[in-house]
């Protein structure tokens, strides 16, 4: 009995790490999607550094700070990132404009949000919290396994 409490006691709750990569690459991609079809919504290529500021750009009363960028998707800026909302499957994407066109940086936070908004993930980090996601991906980021976006 003692046998299996210490045996539960030191199991690690981690996510494999094939699992934790595939969520980045996945939120990557659809970040970078929902950016680019926010741009186009506003008839912005955000490719061009001049229109990207544009649509960033708080000073710029053409572009609603939130809205509605499709059937399924609101948006909203908000500090240094953009939020995008699934309305019909309650997914969460979260986009940190620092790095465009790319969009890839992450944050532990929000892929994290993103993992639990999203069905194919959800189940895998249900036993982790956010700082143990942290610490996952810093490893993975140390070990190569992924990329730094820029």
């Amino acid at each position: 009995m003692i046998k299996n409490w210490l045996k539960n006691f030191f199991k690690t709750n981690k996510v494999d790490s094939n699992i934790i990569k595939q969520a980045i690459f996945d939120y990557r991609i659809q970040g970078k999607r929902l950016m680019f079809e926010l741009g186009k919504k506003f008839e912005l290529d955000i490719n061009n550094l001049e229109d990207y500021e544009k649509l960033i750009s708080r000073s710029n009363e053409n572009i609603p700070r939130k809205g509605r960028l499709s059937e399924r998707w609101n948006y909203y800026f908000h500090g240094g990132e953009c939020g995008f909302y699934n309305k019909k499957h309650k997914q969460q994407v979260e986009v940190v404009l620092s790095n465009p066109p790319e969009f890839g940086h992450i944050d532990a936070w929000f892929l994290w949000c993103f993992m639990q908004s999203t069905e194919r993930y959800k189940n895998e980090i249900k036993n982790i919290n956010w700082q143990e996601l942290r610490t996952m991906i810093g490893e993975l980021y140390k070990s190569g396994q992924i990329k730094d976006i820029e």
